[in-house]
């Protein structure tokens, strides 16, 4: 009888922690949307647009002679099992928004 009662209990214990442990998932997935859901402004709207949400990393912000600021970024493509390769943009502002001009090595 003993035995019976400490399976059932192990039982409901596992399909508490189960609900417990979806219930988390889900709230992490839902707190992931609406994290890309914000819209952002200036540089990095413009980056999100562009290359996809947080896709890209600002490596270094540049100015030039003129006081301008340009911004260095790098995306990475993954292949499977190899190291990844890094594309290098330039990112600007213009008079009608941002561009960006990939950087060859």
């Amino acid at each position: 009888m003993l035995k019976l009662f400490i399976f059932v209990l192990i039982l409901i214990t596992l399909v508490l922690m189960s609900m417990f442990i979806d219930g988390v998932m889900e709230l992490h997935k839902q707190e992931k949307e609406e994290k890309k859901s914000i819209i952002r402004d200036g540089m990095e709207g413009y980056l999100d647009r562009t290359f996809g949400f947080g896709n890209v990393t600002i490596f270094k912000a540049i100015y030039d002679a003129e006081g301008n600021t340009r911004y260095l970024v790098y995306l990475p493509r993954y292949e499977w099992f190899k190291s990844p390769k890094y594309e290098w943009f330039e990112v600007y502002a213009t008079q009608s928004g941002f561009k960006h001009e990939a950087i060859e090595k």
